[in-house]
């Protein structure tokens, strides 16, 4: 079957620009967002409310990789029709949340009591009121942990779309309450009760249109089955484990740096982490299309398939890495101080460390990750996330108590550098049969060169011309995209995609021609 010939390519095209729909529309409130956090909290406050998003971001290891289970249960039982099985993964995963749920609260309830011992704070007469926003926060947490496994099935069903329209709507939302709430002079325990509302609600409408979706679907004690536990377990332990991994490895950060330093730092750093997620968030969004499609095509027996996904997939998120990542480098003094009024040497150097780490992920690792996950090479992806995982964390410890928080971006960097270079690349060109020669011709020398050639010119520019304000980098942004698009399409697609691209746009312009006749 030829991939550039069936739907497939249409619908993950199709998929990834309902991503980019709702991450542009997120992406505007977020910038507006922190903004007015940043500055209307003072920097305890506002380091508090980032730590809560940290800490409890480890509310999913206990997850214990199920929610990636049911994804991929999901999309093979398309193919299978296999429901009654279904019904009963689905009855098990929703009670064993049930009692994980209860396991978060207590959690909650242990760490609130000890905030104090655990992290250090400027202002001890605060101590007590953080320990009940942490304690709300917390146990408002658990309380939607049982219906987290509700957008795993919409992925798992390829309903990207309906999901976007949930997640975009419980943006808005949390965006007025916060917006609100900082504005009226309220502070983050108000924050932390809208923010537990809105996430419930966006829960509740997930599970109705799962419901809806799926007539077939039973949610029962009667069908809880503990033979389940055992067969799923032999896949999500180690979905669980790179979960693990990967949560170590992009938001511990923050808590080292609260451990080793001080709490008032991780609003700086969190600045700067938040800039590098935004950017992955940006230039990624094709991977919600990978986890689905490579679990239909694995189960079908479609490798030859799959493994031209892998190479289209790994040089499609180059092209939108590369895209994005060179105007943020090279402008990114002027993105933080027009967007945060924040000039920190220490702040900028992470950024740019993170920024350069997230564009290793995404471009040489993110496809294969996600591709061989669902191909059964789960075991092989577990231990490397465990490798990388321990030379982070040590290299971050070590590291902060010589140079400070720059010595924690460097921990991230190095390992991610590391794993693509022996293990990513290589196991990428081994899954498709190819050699690193032609796997780098067709992935990414193209992607590479333009990039580089359209960096150069930029920067030239930038050393007689830096934007000022936002209109001005908004300009200047505009300029090296308009840059790379117009390079990429002459020298980067190959030429049956320039063709289809130019029939399409003469389509779309005549259907336009004729709609105004």
């Amino acid at each position: 079957m030829n991939i550039e010939k069936d739907g497939l390519r249409k619908k993950m095209i199709s998929n990834t620009i309902a991503n980019y729909v709702r991450l542009g529309l997120n992406f505007f409130i977020g910038i507006f967002l922190t903004r007015t956090l940043f500055l209307g909290l003072t920097r305890e406050e506002y380091g508090m409310w980032a730590l809560l998003w940290t800490v409890f971001g480890y509310s999913v290891l206990l997850d214990f990789g199920f929610g990636t289970a049911v994804q991929k249960a999901t999309s093979e039982t398309l193919v299978t029709k296999e429901w009654k099985k279904f019904n009963r993964l689905i009855s098990t995963v929703f009670f064993n949340y049930i009692v994980i749920a209860l396991i978060i609260s207590a959690i909650a309830v242990i760490l609130s009591f000890n905030i104090d011992r655990v992290f250090s704070f400027d202002s001890v007469e605060k101590v007590k009121y953080f320990r009940k926003v942490f304690l709300v926060f917390g146990v408002g947490t658990s309380l939607g942990f049982p219906f987290g496994f509700t957008m795993e099935i919409l992925l798992g069903l390829n309903e990207i779309r309906l999901r976007n329209m949930i997640q975009i709507g419980a943006k808005l939302f949390t965006f007025l309450i916060l917006y609100f709430v900082v504005t009226r002079g309220y502070s983050i325990m108000e924050m932390a009760i809208g923010t537990i509302i809105v996430n419930m609600t966006a829960n509740m409408v997930q599970t109705f249109f799962v419901f809806k979706k799926i007539p077939s679907l039973k949610v029962s004690l009667k069908l809880y089955d503990r033979k389940q536990i055992k067969s799923v377990m032999s896949f999500s332990l180690f979905a669980y484990i790179i979960i693990f991994t990967n949560l170590i490895i992009f938001r511990t950060d923050q808590i080292v740096i609260s451990v080793f330093s001080s709490v008032s730092l991780v609003a700086i750093y969190q600045i700067a982490s938040r800039l590098a997620e935004t950017y992955k968030m940006f230039s990624s969004q094709f991977l919600d299309n990978l986890r689905p499609i490579a679990a239909i095509l694995f189960i079908s027996n479609q490798k030859s398939k799959l493994a031209k996904i892998l190479i289209e997939s790994n040089r499609l998120l180059g092209f939108f890495a590369t895209l994005m990542i060179i105007p943020l480098l090279i402008f990114l003094k002027e993105v933080l101080s027009i967007w945060l009024e924040l000039s920190d040497p220490a702040g900028t150097i992470c950024a740019i460390i993170l920024l350069l780490s997230m564009y290793f992920y995404v471009f040489f690792r993110s496809s294969s990750v996600y591709i061989l996950l669902m191909s059964n090479a789960h075991k092989q992806l577990t231990i490397v996330a465990i490798i990388e995982c321990i030379i982070n964390l040590v290299l971050s410890i070590f590291l902060i108590k010589r140079i400070g928080i720059v010595g924690v971006a460097i921990g991230t960097i190095v390992p991610n550098i590391l794993a693509a270079i022996f293990y990513n690349i290589p196991k990428a060109c081994q899954f498709a049969e190819i050699s690193f020669k032609e796997f780098f011709s067709q992935a990414i020398f193209r992607t590479a060169w333009i990039g580089m050639i359209t960096a150069s010119i930029i920067y030239i520019i930038s050393t007689r011309f830096r934007p000022s304000n936002l209109l001005e980098l908004i300009l200047h942004f505009s300029l090296s995209s308009i840059i790379f698009l117009v390079l990429y399409y002459f020298f980067g697609v190959y030429g049956w995609e320039r063709k289809q691209f130019n029939e399409f746009i003469s389509k779309k312009f005549i259907k336009i021609a004729r709609s105004k006749a």
